[in-house]
């Protein structure tokens, strides 16, 4: 992005019209925010042949369950965000405090998939993203980059995750299943704590113009 918030033109048509290509060639279609923030705008019919959808899987109507709507097998969609309110009696303070409960998105089973959909999303639709030469470099301790992971693989965007080799071999895991190639995987030293470490690979990386960061602490979305 060339500064902070939403650009509301198209930066680049030529950029903008190579990405219409690569969406209509894998049949994809993007959900509004308006209609993740209140998924009863989403169409009937996609809502629909969602039914018959894995939500673990790397299908494009799952951009459709990336809200907080999703019931606990993550296939329905309730009325509320599910969540569970903290009592007094075990949090010691008089306010009552509202956990969302993060697990019911689809994929990676938490919240970071909505804010790495919030991120790229708005680089594509404006052409500033190019899915035809263009990498998108998500830093993360894991869940941002799986979400981006994710999140590239169904638009047709290569998608590389850094993050610390000490963390969970469960997330590693889920990102060897879901990269185009293994060496999309990038491990930085250390583990949770480690994240200068993370940022000074990302530097590395952005020296080659094909690698966009796509930081979520510099992000409108």
């Amino acid at each position: 992005m060339r500064h902070l918030g939403l650009e509301r033109e198209i930066v680049d048509r030529e950029v903008y019209e190579r990405a219409v290509a690569r969406l209509r060639q894998a049949r994809v279609a993007l959900p509004t925010f308006a209609e993740l923030a209140d998924p009863t705008r989403i169409p009937d019919r996609v809502q629909e042949a969602l039914a018959a959808v894995d939500p673990d899987a790397p299908e494009p109507l799952n951009l459709y369950r990336v809200h907080w709507y999703n019931g606990a097998d993550r296939r329905r969609r309730v009325p509320v965000p599910e969540h569970v309110v903290l009592p007094r009696a075990l949090t010691g303070v008089d306010a009552p405090i509202v956990v969302a409960l993060g697990d019911r998105f689809p994929m990676i089973h938490a919240h970071k998939v909505l804010a790495a959909y919030a991120c790229l999303a708005p680089r594509v639709v404006t052409g500033q993203f190019d899915p035809t030469t263009q990498r998108a470099v998500w830093p993360s301790t894991g869940n941002y980059a799986r979400g981006g992971v994710a999140i590239s693989r169904i638009m047709g965007c290569r998608g590389i995750a850094v993050l610390p080799e000490g963390m969970s071999r469960e997330r590693f895991a889920w990102l060897e299943r879901w990269v185009a190639e293994p060496e999309d995987i990038v491990r930085t030293p250390g583990t949770e704590s480690n994240v200068k470490e993370i940022y000074d690979r990302c530097r590395e990386l952005a020296r080659d113009p094909r690698n966009v960061i796509v930081n979520q602490f510099a992000e409108f979305g």
